[in-house]
């Protein structure tokens, strides 16, 4: 990254630096620069472009008051460079601005509404992204996909916040019908949502011990908020097409889905997204463990009825962590649950090591224990029987 000099800039934020990344690598479409005003008209008003369908038009949108000064005496091929963290981290070739209309959507604010279109103004042009994180991830993954000479390849989008044991359940399917599972790591979106970075290590930790680490691939996403809450999850299908990928999972459970039965043939919005995309979209039923069945099982195929069904919800089980409580190994996997509370609850113990030792059985060897491994001999008790 440059350092910042005297220059025509604009000041951006993380996300909308991943974005702008995203879109270089065509990973939100076939065309890689920042539409123009009739571009952005034509996209919001059909979902096309030239044949290829476009949720939204990659249209750069910035507040008025912060790019005024810069407009005022700007001409076409003027190059803007683009601050993040006060360093330098790409440009804007400038071909053209046009005011922002109440009717445009653009992939960096699809989710905002403005009343007063006089307060944002659009920025056309070729852009260039340097050092970009998105281009290096892609990279990687292209050398392991040509490696494997992957065809079917998978793509499954979560926040996996947390990991629990109906994630497995989908891993381990999804690896049994494809060469290659790509993991879409996503941000959290709820105000006690996870830390990422937490996230990601809990759940490259679980490939590593559980899963064949050489056929799934973690695309980590993190600082980039168009796919949070899962607004629109057309948005998941066209990172996973325009990576290479050729089937989409998603649960029926899962927000924005709108699904629903017709001719009682489930149908989603999805649908008609596959047709243009050319992608197979699987939607699964949701899993639940069933205390009748004793596993794992899905809704769809167990023959009992709620009253024997243990739900995997992500909110209840993220509350149960946040309150200091190990969930039950039934729901999540203990290392999971240990490696999470201890970074919840740093030196939660004063005296753990004494605890430790004093309760747990060791070696006769003094080895200092962390945090992690006191829960997981702490959930190894729980899960033992004894006779009265």
């Amino acid at each position: 990254m440059k350092s910042v000099k005297e220059n025509k800039n604009i000041v951006i934020n993380a996300n909308e630096f991943k974005i702008l990344a995203l879109i270089k690598e065509g990973m939100l479409g076939p065309y890689k620069y920042l539409m123009n005003e009739e571009e952005s008209e034509e996209i919001s008003r059909t979902k096309k472009f030239k044949g290829h369908t476009f949720l939204y038009p990659l249209t750069f949108v910035c507040k008025y008051d912060k790019v005024k000064e810069i407009l005022k005496n700007i001409e076409f091929g003027d190059k803007i460079d683009l601050i993040l963290n006060n360093q330098i981290v790409g440009h804007i070739v400038f071909h053209s601005q046009f005011k922002y209309k109440s009717h445009f959507t653009s992939i960096f604010n699809f989710n905002e509404c403005f009343l007063d279109d006089k307060t944002n103004v659009c920025i056309s042009g070729e852009f260039e992204i340097y050092n970009s994180p998105i281009k290096s991830i892609k990279e990687k993954f292209l050398s392991i996909k040509n490696n494997l000479n992957a065809k079917k390849i998978t793509a499954i989008v979560s926040s996996f916040d947390p990991l629990h044991r109906a994630h497995e359940r989908i891993f381990r399917w999804s690896i049994d019908k494809a060469d290659l599972v790509v993991v879409f790591l996503i941000e959290s979106y709820e105000e006690n949502g996870l830390d990422f970075s937490l996230k990601e290590k809990y759940l490259n930790q679980f490939i590593k011990d559980y899963l064949p680490p050489e056929r799934i691939f973690v695309f980590p996403l993190q600082d980039t908020y168009i796919f949070h809450a899962h607004l629109n999850p057309g948005l998941e299908g066209t990172i996973a097409k325009n990576l290479g990928c050729t089937k989409l999972i998603v649960g029926q459970n899962h927000t924005g889905l709108g699904m629903f039965y017709d001719c009682n043939q489930p149908k989603t919005i999805l649908d008609e997204f596959a047709k243009d995309y050319g992608i197979e979209v699987i939607v699964l039923p949701e899993f639940v463990f069933c205390d009748k069945c004793a596993i794992i099982v899905s809704t769809k195929s167990c023959p009992h009825g709620h009253h024997h069904h243990m739900h995997f919800n992500s909110n209840s089980l993220k509350e149960l962590l946040r309150a200091g409580i190990i969930p039950p190994a039934i729901f999540m996997r203990k290392e999971i649950s240990s490696m999470i509370l201890s970074k919840l609850f740093p030196n939660r113990f004063k005296n753990m090591q004494k605890i430790y030792n004093d309760l747990f059985p060791t070696n006769g060897i003094l080895e200092y224990k962390k945090d992690e491994e006191f829960y997981q001999k702490l959930l190894e008790v729980h899960q033992m029987s004894y006779m009265v």
